[in-house]
């Protein structure tokens, strides 16, 4: 009787992610399923270490999408998840919300909304009062690139124009919305500062994506 096949799944991911994700129960449980959970080793090439029926993955750079993409010709039955592709469009937080405005839903009781927006590129379109038209302070301002970094998640809560000196493009400058659970804290004026950074609670409430 032939033996059941089993599947190698190999894992690419930051050291706190793996520890967070990548427990003894879920390896155990994986491997009694039939899925072996191996670890890719960062120091060498991901060519080098298959074949994997699949690979997971949450690592950026220029170099790693590179080594995915030559993983994938080799390995064309392969599945990436996510493929770079797949994920670039999360990577800009102005393309990843285009999909919250495509959304149709039937459910009238149930809304989703995009808080009004804009892109900041430079310093003379920051400045640029004629560019604000749209929105009304305050706002929060976040960077245009989300890539997972630790820098990609700062944001800062600004009260007036002055707070606009400690900004740095690109970013995107959002209405604020106070939809949270609890109110950012920690934010507020002190002195002549007018712009605070802010860390998101974990809980929302539904309605704005941003």
């Amino acid at each position: 009787m032939a033996e059941d096949k089993r599947f190698r799944v190999g894992y690419a991911l930051l050291p706190k992610k793996q520890n967070s994700f990548i427990r003894d129960s879920l390896v155990n449980l994986a491997r009694s399923r039939g899925i072996d959970l191996v670890r890719v080793d960062p120091n060498r090439t991901l060519t080098d270490q298959g074949p994997f029926d699949c690979v997971l993955h949450k690592l950026y750079g220029d170099d790693w999408k590179r080594q995915l993409t030559e993983f994938a010709a080799k390995y064309p039955n392969a599945a990436i998840l996510d493929s770079p592709e797949s994920i670039e469009r999360l990577h800009n937080r102005i393309s990843m919300l285009q999909a919250v405005s495509e959304l149709r839903v039937d459910d009238q009781s149930e809304t989703f909304g995009i808080p009004k927006q804009i892109v900041i590129y430079d310093k003379e379109t920051l400045f640029d009062r004629g560019s604000w038209e749209a929105l009304k302070f305050p706002v929060i301002a976040k960077p245009l690139v989300a890539d997972g970094s630790a820098k990609s998640h700062k944001m800062a809560l600004v009260f007036n124009h002055d707070g606009l000196n400690e900004l740095r493009p690109p970013i995107v400058v959002q209405e604020f919305v106070n939809h949270w659970r609890r109110d950012l804290q920690g934010v507020r004026r002190r002195g002549a500062r007018a712009v605070r950074e802010a860390e998101v609670p974990a809980g929302r409430r539904r309605g704005r994506v941003g």
